[in-house]
């Protein structure tokens, strides 16, 4: 059984930032995908825009160094374009991506950091020694193998690793519905010059509804982005609810989706100036899942934390992205971050009952309205290098690392706390 100091599950920018971390602070890292490239949601649901990167107040500092900002330099070696750009619809700062320019710098960052990738890779078992874990099972497109690993980093953005070592996970139902899911599209054979009409959109769509089976709850005509390096527009209109997390319901989801998209589209090609030889280029491998299963964390970060600025003693990353409420589909709401713009979160929302295994990204202990924040890819980067720093300096001391121990490396590693 081959052996690791760090096993990261999950390719999303937690993920990365947690196998990258872990590797500039000096462990044998491997990093588990179970799609055949990395990016999580910007490359696997088509949300090709970065947020959390800059805080969203008049001053909009920038909140995520690091491995974060390694992306983004990489990225602009390539001549994208990383400066922030503030949202049509709510004025926040966001990254405009291409998926296929992320997708390679996102391979060469990895690959460059000498960590050991394994794409077409989904966990089914773990085992444990007395409270810790020990290895996991895995099975790919050919073959069945487990791994040992002396930490472990849970970036898979629904908790999967973490159940199935036994650690508690709930869902934030008792306190609102889940977010719900959204399914971007992206649109082909539009003008280079087009100008988009938000308000025969807004009709198209209202008449769209009064013809439909599955409706659109979405009434200001959804977020509009131009592709980077492309004529193509990214359309953000399609959100749908989820009640539970079950597969059927996902299903269920993803067609349904599917079926608004194409009929929606129909509608804009006969009834918008501009949009009559549109057709759809893309939905993406899978449907946007905002939130899942929340395993148990040490502390979970609440509203009043973030709703202040609250800067704990032992945070260990920036949250600046305001507490976003997609319970109502179609209906997202924004609350600000207080204090300087940006609260820190805390080891402890990373550190389990299980001494060797962190979580990151969206997995993290946070309350319902936390989560609306720190869910998000900017921050996920950050949150999954700190998860990553502190499997790899347990690895090295064979126990759970002091906050200042990570604050001190992830520092080092030009992070930002």
């Amino acid at each position: 059984m081959e052996s690791f100091d760090v096993i990261v599950c999950g390719g999303g920018a937690a993920g990365i930032g947690a196998a990258v971390g872990a590797a500039q602070s000096g462990a044998r890292v491997a990093l588990l995908e179970r799609y055949g490239f990395l990016g999580g949601a910007a490359t696997n649901s088509q949300v090709l825009s970065y947020c959390g990167f800059y805080q969203c107040d008049a001053r909009g500092d920038r909140a995520i160094g690091g491995v974060g900002y390694q992306v983004l330099l990489e990225l602009a070696k390539l001549g994208e374009e990383i400066q922030p750009r503030r949202s049509e619809l709510t004025g926040n700062r966001i990254i405009l991506l291409d998926p296929e320019k992320l997708k390679y710098t996102l391979d060469q960052l990895v690959l460059s950091h000498r960590v050991e990738l394994f794409l077409h890779t989904t966990v089914v078992d773990v085992k444990k020694q007395g409270d810790h874990l020990e290895a996991i099972d895995l099975v790919g497109l050919f073959q069945q193998r487990s791994l040992s690993g002396r930490a472990f980093v849970d970036a898979t953005g629904n908790g999967q690793l973490a159940r199935f070592t036994g650690l508690p996970c709930s869902l934030n139902l008792q306190e609102q519905t889940l977010q719900s899911m959204s399914l971007p599209i992206r649109l082909g054979g539009l003008a280079k010059d087009l100008t988009i009409d938000r308000e025969a959109i807004k009709m198209a769509v209202e008449l769209y509804n009064r013809r439909a089976v599955y409706q659109i709850p979405r009434q200001d005509g959804g977020v509009f982005m131009r592709v980077p390096n492309s004529n193509d527009w990214l359309w953000m209109i399609v959100d749908l609810g989820l009640d539970d997390v079950q597969e059927e319901l996902v299903t269920k989801a993803e067609w349904m989706g599917r079926k608004i998209a194409h009929d929606c589209v129909e509608v804009l090609r006969a009834e918008v100036g501009g949009f009559e030889n549109c057709h759809i280029v893309n939905t993406g491998p899978q449907i946007g899942i905002r939130e899942a299963w929340r395993p148990e964390a040490q502390y979970t970060l609440k509203r009043e934390d973030l709703a202040s600025g609250r800067k704990f003693d032992s945070g260990i990353a920036r949250a600046a992205w305001p507490m976003e409420d997609h319970s109502k589909p179609g209906k997202p709401s924004y609350h600000p971050i207080g204090g300087a713009g940006y609260g820190l979160i805390p080891l402890e929302s990373l550190s389990t009952k299980i001494p060797n295994l962190w979580l990151a990204g969206r997995t993290i202990g946070a309350d319902a309205a936390a989560y609306g924040s720190i869910r998000v890819m900017g921050t996920s980067f950050a949150t999954g290098q700190a998860a990553g720093v502190a499997a790899a300096l347990f690895a090295q001391q064979d126990e759970p690392p002091q906050s200042h121990q990570v604050i001190e490396d992830l520092k080092a590693q030009d992070a930002l706390v």
